[in-house]
């Protein structure tokens, strides 16, 4: 999907969930066509170059309402996008940070590949090389943005940028770690529970790249 698209779509769900008229947390699955994104902070020094190293021009940039750096997006790379209301929890954008990340922690240590954080750093790490890329936004207290998975990106699209604005970071997908091919809607088949058991949710699916829950503490309310 195209980046524009995607941007769309989650401020209209974004804005349905701050409103009150949608009573359920929404997450996106997708991949981008190639895109380059910079969070409102972002330093456009860290961006290389913006020449395609795989043929077709120059590569676009937006400018979005999410923290971090600047990040690409593109075929092989998981999107997941996480539209929540806090204001049901803890109200912390940084816990919401840490439940993205421990999602895909656990994703990857049923590979037994043991990913790590960095203080102070969002996203996962194997060895010394970034797997996953975290930049959220939250406005009212209602998240928008979320993580960027690599599962087969072609890496000479990170020699564009200086990744997360780190100079010299390495970057890996899973395909290289794993050894074999890899596919995104498979992924993401497999996330879906390990979303409602992190978020402790229960999970209902709409279409093919959204997914909606519903918090499990007001299913029982409903219920009783």
């Amino acid at each position: 999907m195209l980046f524009e698209r995607a941007w769309e779509l989650q401020k209209n769900i974004w804005e349905e969930r701050a409103e009150g008229r949608l009573r359920e947390d929404t997450f996106l699955f997708m991949e981008h066509e190639p895109v380059i994104t910079l969070g409102a902070g972002g330093a456009e020094g860290n961006i290389l170059s913006r020449e395609s190293p795989a043929g077709g021009g120059e590569i676009p940039l937006f400018r979005i309402n999410r923290g971090g750096e600047v990040t690409f997006h593109g075929p092989g790379q998981l999107m997941m996008y996480a539209i929540c209301d806090l204001k049901d929890r803890e109200r912390d954008v940084h816990t919401h940070c840490r439940r993205l990340e421990e999602v895909f922690l656990r994703y990857l240590a049923g590979f037994d590949i043991a990913a790590r954080r960095r203080e102070g750093m969002p996203g996962l790490w194997v060895d010394e090389e970034k797997i996953l890329s975290l930049g959220v936004g939250a406005r009212r207290w209602v998240t928008i943005h979320g993580v960027a998975f690599n599962i087969s990106t072609d890496l000479r699209f990170f020699e564009m940028i200086h990744p997360c604005g780190e100079v010299g970071a390495q970057v890996t997908t899973l395909e290289q770690l794993l050894g074999s091919p890899c596919h995104l809607d498979e992924v993401a088949e497999s996330l879906r529970p390990i979303v409602a058991d992190v978020f402790e949710q229960e999970i209902s699916w709409s279409g093919e790249i959204t997914c909606r829950f519903s918090s499990l503490a007001r299913a029982k309310d409903e219920s009783a």
